[in-house]
């Protein structure tokens, strides 16, 4: 089966992502497809670089563009009655200081903000769909609801 389901990732920190990479690849938490995902009590650092690379051949940047980046490049695949639950998380400069929607874009990438996006259950929260070609479906749970995320 090409599409994982009942993944669970609890209690992770990501730093800095994309420094390997500088200024082109790199999110704390970027998947290619899924059936079922709960991402639990997740912290992210990361920086907003000044001159993000494009894509070659398009205008797309692939780095540092929010929190959690659900991709369908690659063959990523979200198939029918796919579910992602986010549970606590933080997401701060690597300063420390904590992102923001207003200091952030609502759904679209642009440069030097943070992409926020509302789930479908209405909370908003660090995530990004760049391509919308499939339906992801992202529900944002509050802290220790754990019925929340099996619903």
């Amino acid at each position: 089966d090409a599409d994982p389901k009942d993944i669970v990732f609890k209690d992770c920190v990501a730093v800095n992502p994309g420094i390997m990479r500088p200024n082109w690849y790199g999110n704390c938490v970027a998947t290619y497809g899924l059936k079922t995902v709960v991402f639990e009590n997740i912290s992210c650092e990361a920086a907003s670089p000044l001159k993000p690379i494009q894509q070659p051949g398009s205008d797309d940047v692939m780095i540092d563009t929010s929190m959690f980046v659900f991709y369908t490049s690659f063959g990523g695949s979200y198939p029918f009655g796919n579910r992602v639950c986010i549970r606590d998380w933080s997401f701060t400069d690597l300063t420390g200081q904590k992102y923001s929607p207003l200091n952030g874009s609502m759904e679209v990438y642009q440069p030097h903000k943070m992409v926020w996006t509302r789930a479908d259950n209405g909370v908003l929260a660090p995530f990004y769909l760049p391509s919308k070609k499939q339906q992801v479906n992202v529900k944002v749970c509050p802290s220790g609801d754990a019925a929340c995320c099996s619903s």
